[in-house]
C-alpha cells in the first residue's frame, strides 16, 4: 500500500489545479459511479466502519477482465487536507474488493481503478461522502458535491450543520470564480468583511482569509496572513494549502519581486520547521529545479520521504535532480537515479497519485536522461549513452534534451561526425544550443559563417527522420473563437496546430499570456493555427481582452472539449498537434519555460524534412 502526498502535483509546476473543475462539467459529483462496474458498500459509510470498494469484470462496460491485477486509488478528504491511499485489490472469483477502515475525520472518498501496466477503467470512477450516526453528512462531506448549478446550496447545507466550517467559504468561493469570474469579487468581499471579525486562533480562519484576498486581488494583505500562518502555525496543513493558493493565484514570476521574494523566504522557513510535511514535498520538488536552493533541507526532506513511501519514485529523482542541478554529490544522485528509474519501470508512480500515467511516460525518460548527464560527468562513457537511447526508446522523438546530450558525449569522446549527427537531430527539434555548436565547428573549419545557413538548410533535410508511431492522434475537434472563426482540426491538415486550455482565474495561465502573444507575431508568416480554450464565458472573456490582449484565437465555454476529448483538468495545458494531426508535445502546468517549450516543438515541426 501507498500513501501519497496530499497533492501530487509540485509547486514547480506552479500548476493551478482545482479538484473542482473536474466536477463542474462532469457527472463526478453526483456520488455515484459513471459506470456499473464499481460499487461501494455500504453505500452510506460511518466513521469506524470498513468501507468496501468493489469491481465487477462482468459488469457492463467494466474494462478489465478477471485475469488482471487491478488496483484502486483512494483519495482521501479531510478537513485540512486530502490523502491518496493505494493497493493491490484482492480477487473473488470474477470481483476484486478492497477494504478501508473508515477514519475518524475523514469526510468523503473518490475512487479510481487501474492497472500497472498502463490500464485506467475511467468510466468506473465513484465518489462517496462519510455519514454520522444520526445519518448526515460528517464536516466537510458536503463540498465533495459542488457543482456550477447548486454550489450556493451546497454550502448552505454545510454551513447550517457546521458554522465554524471555513473551508466551506474557500471551496464556494473558488467555484463562484469559476462560474461568475470578476462578478464574484463582491460577494467575497462580503463574506471576507464578516469572517475578518472572528477572533480565532487557528490555522483554518487564516488560511482561509489568505485564499479569500487574494482571489479578490489583495496579495498584500494575503501575504500577511501567509507571515502570520508561518510563524503560528508552521506544521498546520492549512498553511501549505494557503501558500498553494497565494502561488496559483499571483501573475508574478517566483523571485520577481521583493513580494514574491518574501513569499518563497516564508516558505523555505517552514519547510525547514516541518520537514516532513506533504507542503515541504511539493516545495522541495520545486526547488530542485533551481540552482540555488539549500541542497541539505533538499536532502532532508527528501529522506524523510522516502522513508515515508520508499515505493515512491518521487523524492529519488528530486533529489538527484537537485544534485546535477548544483554539480555536487554524484555519487548518491546516480544511485538515487537508478532506484528511481527502477520505481518507475515498473509503474509504482501510478500508485502515487498518477492516475493515467501520463506523469510516468514523461518521467521515466526524464530520468534515464539525468542518468546520463551524471554518467556523463563522471567520465562514464559507455554508460551515459546507454542511458540516453534508452531515453529515446521509452520517449520517441519528444524534445531535442536526448539528442544535445548525445551530441556532448560525443563530442568529448572526440567523435567528431557523430557529435555532428547528434547536434543536427538537436538543432532540427528546436535547439539553439546545437544551433551554436554547429556555428562553432562550422568556423573553426572554415574560418567564418559564410554558407552556414545553406549547410544547416542541407545537413537538416538529410537527417533521417524515424516514424512516428510513438506519437498519439489528437481528438478531432471543431471549435468557434470569439471573433466568429471556425476551426475544424480535419480541415486543419497540413498545419501546426498550438492549442492552450486555460481561464482567466487561473494565475499562471495570466503570466504566460505575453510569451504566448510573441509566439504568435514570430510565425504569423508561418503555417501555425494558435487556439485558445478557455472554460470561461463570452462576456466575461472580452471584458478581460480588454485590458489583456491574448493574440491566440480565444474559444470560449470549452470545458466539454478540454475535459472529456483531451482529459484534462489541469491548468495551464499546451499540446502542439503536427501537420499529419498528431500530438507532438504536451505540457501541463506553468512555468517560465512553457512558452519557450512551445515554441521549440514549433521549430522542429517546421525544420522537420518533409
Amino acid at each position: 500500500m501507498g500513501v501519497a502526498p496530499p497533492d501530487s502535483v509540485s509547486f514547480g509546476q506552479v500548476m493551478f489545479k482545482f479538484a473542482f473543475v473536474a466536477l463542474i462539467f462532469c457527472g463526478f459529483a453526483s456520488g455515484v459511479c459513471l459506470a456499473q462496474a464499481s460499487r461501494l458498500e455500504p453505500p452510506q459509510p460511518r466513521w469506524g466502519q470498513t468501507l468496501t470498494a468493489v469491481y465487477d469484470s462482468k459488469a457492463p462496460g467494466a474494462k478489465f477482465t478477471a485475469q488482471d491485477d487491478v488496483f484502486v486509488i483512494a483519495r482521501l478528504s479531510f478537513p485540512d487536507r486530502d490523502e491518496t491511499v493505494s493497493a493491490q485489490m484482492t480477487k473473488v472469483g470474477a470481483q476484486f474488493k478492497y477494504e478501508l477502515p473508515v477514519r475518524e475525520s475523514l469526510s468523503s472518498v473518490a475512487w479510481h481503478f487501474i492497472t500497472l501496466g498502463g490500464g485506467w477503467d475511467e468510466q468506473a470512477y465513484t465518489t462517496t461522502m462519510i455519514f454520522r450516526a444520526d445519518g448526515k453528512p460528517v464536516r466537510g462531506a458536503q463540498l465533495s458535491r459542488m457543482q456550477a448549478q447548486r454550489y450556493r446550496d451546497v454550502f448552505a447545507r454545510e454551513i447550517a450543520l457546521y458554522p465554524d466550517n471555513f473551508s466551506a467559504y474557500r471551496a464556494k468561493w473558488m467555484m463562484a470564480m469559476l462560474v461568475e469570474g470578476p462578478k464574484a469579487v463582491s460577494g467575497i468581499n462580503a463574506d471576507l468583511k464578516k469572517l475578518s471579525r472572528l477572533l480565532i486562533a487557528n490555522a483554518e480562519l487564516p488560511s482561509v482569509l489568505a485564499c479569500g484576498y487574494v482571489l479578490v486581488g489583495n496579495e498584500a494583505q494575503s501575504r500577511e496572513l501567509l507571515r502570520r500562518l508561518a510563524k503560528n502555525f508552521s506544521d498546520s496543513p492549512f498553511t501549505g494549502r494557503a501558500f498553494a493558493d497565494y502561488l496559483a493565484q499571483t501573475a508574478t514570476p517566483p523571485t520577481k519581486d521583493a513580494a514574491a521574494k518574501e513569499v518563497a523566504q516564508l516558505r523555505l522557513l517552514v519547510v525547514e520547521q516541518y520537514p516532513a510535511s506533504a507542503f515541504a514535498r511539493q516545495t522541495v520538488t520545486e526547488l530542485a529545479e533551481g540552482d540555488g536552493a539549500p541542497l541539505a533541507l533538499i536532502e532532508a526532506v527528501t529522506q524523510a520521504w522516502r522513508n515515508a513511501e520508499p515505493e515512491n519514485p518521487l523524492p529519488y529523482f528530486v533529489f538527484a535532480r537537485a544534485c546535477q542541478k548544483q554539480y555536487r554529490q554524484y555519487d548518491a544522485a546516480a544511485v538515487q537515479i537508478e532506484q528511481a528509474i527502477k520505481l518507475l519501470a515498473a509503474g509504482q508512480l501510478r500508485l502515487y497519485g498518477d492516475i493515467s500515467g501520463t506523469q510516468t511516460a514523461n518521467k521515466l525518460p526524464e530520468s534515464y536522461l539525468l542518468s546520463a548527464e551524471l554518467a556523463f560527468r563522471r567520465n562514464q562513457t559507455t554508460k551515459a549513452l546507454t542511458a540516453v537511447k534508452m531515453a529515446q526508446s521509452v520517449a520517441g522523438q519528444s524534445g531535442f534534451a536526448a539528442p544535445l546530450l548525445e551530441a556532448k558525449i560525443w563530442q568529448a569522446a572526440g567523435e567528431a561526425e557523430r557529435a555532428e549527427t547528434a547536434f543536427l537531430e538537436a538543432w532540427r527539434r528546436g535547439s539553439t544550443e546545437a544551433e551554436e555548436r554547429l556555428k562553432a565547428r562550422y568556423r573553426e573549419e572554415r574560418g567564418n559563417l559564410q554558407g552556414f545557413d545553406d549547410y544547416l538548410l542541407a545537413k537538416g533535410k538529410s537527417v533521417t527522420r524515424p516514424e512516428a508511431n510513438w506519437k498519439q492522434a489528437a481528438p478531432n475537434f471543431r471549435v468557434t473563437s470569439l471573433d466568429g472563426k471556425t476551426f475544424d482540426l480535419k480541415n486543419l491538415a497540413g498545419q501546426i496546430v498550438v492549442l492552450n486550455f486555460w481561464f482567466i482565474a487561473c494565475g499562471p495561465c495570466r503570466r504566460e499570456i505575453p510569451q504566448l502573444n510573441r509566439l504568435v507575431s514570430e510565425f504569423k508568416d508561418r503555417n501555425v493555427v494558435f487556439l485558445g480554450l478557455a472554460l470561461d464565458d463570452v462576456a466575461e472573456l472580452r471584458s478581460f481582452l480588454q485590458t489583456t490582449p491574448f493574440a491566440y484565437h480565444v474559444v470560449p465555454r470549452a470545458e466539454e472539449l478540454i475535459l472529456s476529448k483531451f482529459n484534462t483538468a489541469e491548468f495551464p495545458t499546451h499540446l502542439v498537434i503536427d501537420a499529419n494531426g498528431l500530438v507532438e508535445l504536451t505540457l501541463v502546468g506553468g512555468s517560465e519555460r512553457r512558452p519557450e517549450e512551445v515554441r521549440r516543438a514549433i521549430l522542429r515541426l517546421l525544420n522537420s524534412p518533409k
